[in-house]
């Protein structure tokens, strides 16, 4: 037999699937390294595109994503000459090749669109593109989700492997999409938390301010009514009067100022949880700050702008602080968990009874140093059975108050968490609550 050096037909068809199948596992290595590294949907709905045209050497691609709401199919993301003129498009979702494949879900080769009788020339018109061939595969992981399209291959034509290929990308893009879109969902559940919490603390916040008003607005009317009686008095001389109005003045005076410093400082911090709000909707979250802090000095604002609270409920609260060491604290969070308690237990709290915020530092080797700071929230209220208080700082915890959402809790524990610190419940039903946070003298 003469050598002609000719490899053999069927050597050289076996070469060239071996080609084709090399160039599509590369194709399946790069679209899943690049998918797994974008979480952004339309970063990862371009990079699908692209590779998907570059494997099988189309001219233009398009990523096309069902509307389940308004029964439309939207070119979400395109990639070619028509690129400007068709991304957001709409069509029906039953129109075209593509919307046949989505209800079908059988992908397909159309050599020649022209001659299939499910394409519509509407598409080409907006985007004065003429597609002569195209493949169309579904989009789908567990629920069919649109379709991938790569059109007019620049040599030659589409065949069973460029179809082979194309699916295969198409069922990691399908993933990767669905893993976005969970992605995208789990931000913004978490925002929408964020702003719940920090709502629940505005409306915390605007009580001492509400009361505060109330109580200006009485005092001035008890003061209004002190001149006026001292005014209808005979006087034989105007300087008799004079003592009597100073001290009144004086002491209207003193109040007045401690109120408005009441209503300084509750609306300060009013106003820096409605620019978080404002962050958290623009999708930003700031993390915890941590500098030297003195936990007194935190648990005494609290008690400042809560006295007159607790004031008009008759209830005593007193600030019992303790030696405590500076430690590196977020102060702004660390007063919100403390006002949350420390609210909480007022409301817990029936008139004539008493809440306690007191601090101290103990020793307990397994926090870094052997030492933790603790704030300890008692209260005289009405206690706990202890199913509820084992669920208190869980995701099971429900309010029992009117109007309660049982995110104050939740606000506490984040707060604990952040600092790498641990919170203790001791609760006697009829007797009161003591919650103490304890925590790290630095976080972890």
């Amino acid at each position: 037999m003469t050598d002609t050096g000719t490899p053999p037909a069927d050597l050289t068809e076996l070469e060239h699937h071996l080609r084709a199948r090399e160039r599509q596992l590369d194709a399946v290595i790069s679209v899943t390294h690049a998918l797994q590294q974008h979480v952004d949907l339309d970063e990862l709905l371009q990079r699908a595109v692209t590779t998907a045209m570059a494997t099988v050497d189309a001219d233009a691609g398009s990523i096309i994503l069902h509307d389940p709401e308004r029964g439309t199919l939207v070119f979400r993301h395109v990639e070619g000459p028509s690129k400007a003129k068709i991304t957001g498009l709409e069509i029906a979702d039953t129109q075209g090749i593509c919307g046949d494949v989505f209800h079908t879900g059988e992908a397909r080769i159309s050599h020649d669109v022209n001659r299939d009788r499910a394409h519509t020339l509407d598409v080409d018109k907006k985007s004065q593109y003429h597609t002569r061939t195209m493949i169309t595969v579904p989009l789908q992981a567990g629920d069919r989700i649109g379709v991938l399209q790569v059109l007019n291959k620049r040599s030659g034509r589409f065949n069973a492997e460029d179809l082979a290929v194309v699916e295969v990308l198409a069922t990691q893009v399908a993933s990767a999409i669905i893993t976005a879109r969970l992605f995208q969902q789990a931000q913004a559940a978490a925002i929408v938390d964020m702003v719940g919490q920090i709502s629940h603390d505005i409306k915390n916040l605007l009580t001492p301010i509400s009361m505060a008003g109330d109580t200006l607005r009485m005092m001035m009317e008890d003061f209004h009514q002190q001149i006026s009686d001292q005014l209808d008095r005979p006087h034989e001389d105007v300087c008799e009067m004079v003592p009597s109005l100073r001290v009144s003045c004086q002491q209207i005076y003193a109040d007045v100022t401690e109120i408005f410093a009441i209503l300084d400082e509750s609306t300060q911090i009013a106003q820096q949880r409605a620019k978080e709000i404002a962050d958290a909707v623009k999708g930003m979250t700031s993390a915890p700050v941590y500098e030297p802090t003195d936990l007194n000095e935190v648990v005494r604002g609290v008690c400042r702008v809560l006295a007159v609270v607790a004031a008009q409920q008759g209830i005593t609260l007193d600030a019992a602080t303790g030696a405590v060491p500076v430690s590196l604290l977020d102060s702004r969070r660390m007063y919100n968990a403390i006002y949350n308690l420390t609210n909480n237990a007022l409301g817990a709290t029936p008139c004539g009874g008493q809440v306690t915020v007191s601090t101290c530092c103990r020793a307990q080797g397994d926090f870094p140093d052997g030492r933790f700071v603790e704030v300890r929230v008692r209260d005289t209220g009405c206690g706990m059975s202890p199913e509820v208080a084992e669920k208190l700082f869980t995701g099971r915890v429900r309010s029992t108050k009117p109007g309660g959402t049982g995110l104050g809790t939740r606000v506490v524990k984040n707060v604990v968490d952040a600092h790498g610190g641990r919170l203790t419940v001791e609760s006697v039903p009829g007797e009161g609550t003591a919650i103490a946070m304890r925590l790290p003298l630095r976080p972890g």
